[in-house]
């Protein structure tokens, strides 16, 4: 197999990025033998003839391809460009030898039913770049924190994984803060990873519209109420819980004219993960609850906007009226 091209897929973009980073360190090319291009913003006819051109007053010299859409399953965007296949497929029935050609695809999987696809795996070392499972990020945590000779317990262990979301990237960042906070100390607890551990806002809200619809006014006002001692605005709050509404009311509207969970995850671009929740969700709420809670946010915004009644109050009178 030539190791003059390689492809990364998969939806963990930040494995991707250090696969990539990984690469170019092994290869050791300076700037003059680097060149990114994406092809959301350029054609793969300019990194292809790049390809093919020698080094630079080196032995090698790194060519990335990012967001290469073509070579996925997943629906191109309206106005993305218009690519051309056919010169990759032509570079690669002849690899130039001092070119390191990476292509990196940020999709779940790629199209196998294309010839191109069959190319490529004759030609190229393809890795597959998953998002982590909980499973996988539970036992990456216990091992950090076993190497700085730190136990977890497992309620705060359980709170960690939902709080990085998911996300390989994030996890990485809120481990650094969590080792150097829970320095000298012998045992990792909930306490400790609710102070550091970051929740983002958007979790923050997804849980409150969860309290909302499940009719937990308390817990409802209790996130809301958190958002509003760390200084979130009202107003971004409010914002995002009407896109939730309305993500929840659009894919419910899919759903009933037959979109499957992959046809959601096309629709939105979103990750395989993150459609399957919005399809249950979208599910478990009745379609006039849903339409009227969004009449009353959009109601609620009018009124803030326009003067007519104080933004932290608005939120908090529509949670109890919900």
């Amino acid at each position: 197999m030539d190791q003059s091209v390689v492809v990364f897929y998969g939806e963990d973009s930040f494995f991707i990025k250090s696969k990539v980073n990984q690469l170019i360190k092994q290869f050791d090319v300076d700037e003059y033998n680097f060149t990114s291009y994406d092809l959301d913003e350029v054609l793969i006819s300019d990194a292809i003839n790049d390809a093919q051109t020698i080094p630079f007053m080196s032995e090698r010299k790194i060519v990335l391809i990012k967001n290469a859409h073509f070579l996925s399953t997943a629906k191109q965007k309206k106005k993305a460009l218009e690519q051309k296949p056919e010169y990759l497929n032509a570079y690669l029935n002849a690899p130039t030898k001092e070119t390191l050609l990476i292509i990196t695809v940020p999709h779940a999987s790629l199209d196998k039913r294309s010839k191109l696809y069959k190319k490529i795996q004759d030609v190229a070392q393809i890795t597959e770049c998953k998002l982590k499972g909980k499973h996988d990020l539970s036992n990456w945590a216990k091992r950090q924190l076993a190497n700085a000779g730190l136990t977890i317990e497992p309620s705060a262990l359980s709170e960690f994984i939902k709080r990085v979301n998911h996300s390989t990237e994030l996890a990485f960042q809120e481990m650094r803060k969590l080792l150097l906070y829970a320095h000298g100390t012998e045992t990792v607890d909930i306490k400790t990873i609710k102070t550091i551990i970051t929740k983002n806002i958007e979790d923050n809200v997804y849980d409150m519209t969860n309290a909302l619809l499940a009719k937990d006014v308390s817990k409802a006002l209790e996130v809301y109420h958190d958002l509003i001692k760390y200084s979130e605005d009202p107003l971004r709050i409010l914002s995002i819980l009407v896109s939730k509404y309305r993500e929840m009311l659009s894919v419910k509207t899919l759903l009933k004219k037959g979109k499957s969970q992959d046809g959601i995850q096309q629709h939105f671009h979103v990750s395989s993960g993150r459609a399957y929740y919005m399809v249950q969700n979208a599910k478990a709420v009745p379609m006039d609850k849903l339409e009227e809670h969004l009449k009353m946010l959009e109601s609620l915004d009018f009124q803030i906007k326009s003067g007519r009644i104080d933004k932290k109050y608005a939120l908090e009178l529509f949670i109890m009226s919900a």
